[in-house]
């Protein structure tokens, strides 16, 4: 029975495994999450007051949306910079704040098809180069899927969404100050090592094709949680070559058909860490870095311990969440 710390290679983070431990299971949150689609913004832009940016893949035939967030985090403006309030650190929030809707209403990310799948990693992609080149005081761009109540999903009517920030977030920072340390002391890519590594163990690996593998890391922080790589690295998710879109897609398409399988449809949050915009480490972030999508069930209850002490608590073994997943039938 597994019941021992162990520290992130990358974040330096710990994780307490204490397998077969009770613990608190989120309840179906989500059952009266079902919103009728006349109650829905997203069934028509004009009346509900939503700014299109772009249709895709055009305006006659178009299978999802991109549009401004009507509620954003971030705002509209001119560059500011850092400022201080006594002893801390301010900085205005300002960025862009998007949404991309997927068109049927009742058809979520867990019947999405490879190729509907296909189309969110193109337009996610384009977004992405587009926010690169208007967004002058974006540090970091993020793009990220939130399914269920629980997950944060404040509508039912599948979305994604896209935010830039003019500030480095702190789970990218330890992420690449990480690699970047791990890259000065030994000269090569942390995440080829944990990848090489994985490949050889082969207990986390739940699915891998010609382009990218799926695996459960071996320090998760969650139950089931599950991270996508792809083979080739690269810093930048936008870089990725137009040919691997679809390996891409299918990596996507299988990792929640597991979930969909095993665990029941839960509540998820996915979301893609990819590099910063700009390099201020000396060394160009390809050489060190390599862009990854993480996908986070939400199956149980952070209490005490994990909030009074930043450590997580994971009631269940890696391996035996890959080899679930791994077997679930699809």
């Amino acid at each position: 029975m597994l019941n021992e710390f162990r520290q992130d290679l990358v974040s330096g983070e710990w994780v307490l495994f204490v397998v077969g431990r009770t613990h608190s299971l989120r309840e179906d949150e989500d059952k009266d999450f079902y919103q009728i689609k006349k109650q829905c913004p997203f069934e028509n832009f004009q009346e509900s007051g939503q700014e299109i940016i772009w249709n895709y893949p055009d305006s006659e035939n178009w299978r999802a949306a991109v549009i401004k967030n009507k509620y954003p985090a971030m705002r509209q403006g001119l560059c500011t910079t850092e400022k201080n309030y006594g002893p801390f650190k301010l900085f205005d929030p300002i960025g862009d704040h998007e949404v991309v809707v997927y068109r049927e209403h009742d058809y979520g990310v867990y019947k999405f098809s490879i190729s509907d799948f296909t189309d969110m990693v193109r337009i996610y992609k384009k977004r992405f180069t587009e926010l690169v080149q208007k967004s002058e005081c974006a540090k970091y761009i993020l793009i990220f899927h939130n399914q269920g109540r629980s997950a944060g999903a404040s509508i039912y009517h599948p979305h994604s969404q896209i935010i830039t920030m003019p500030i480095l977030p702190p789970d990218i920072f330890r992420s690449i100050n990480g690699s970047f340390s791990y890259y000065k002391e030994h000269k090569k890519r942390v995440y080829s090592d944990l990848l090489e590594w994985e490949q050889k163990e082969r207990k986390r690996i739940v699915y891998e094709n010609k382009e990218f593998i799926v695996f459960c890391p071996y320090v998760s922080k969650y139950p089931y949680e599950m991270r996508i790589f792809s083979k080739e690295s690269h810093a930048h998710f936008n870089q990725m070559p137009d040919s691997s879109d679809e390996f891409y897609a299918d990596a996507l398409f299988t990792s929640l058909q597991k979930i969909k399988a095993a665990l029941d449809k839960p509540p998820f949050n996915m979301f893609i860490h990819t590099a910063p915009l700009k390099d201020d480490f000396g060394v160009h972030m390809h050489e060190f870095y390599h862009w990854h999508t993480e996908i986070i069930p939400h199956l149980k209850i952070d209490a005490g311990v994990e909030i009074g002490t930043g450590v997580a608590i994971n009631v269940v073994d890696p391996n035996d969440a890959a080899e679930t997943l791994r077997k679930a039938s699809i």
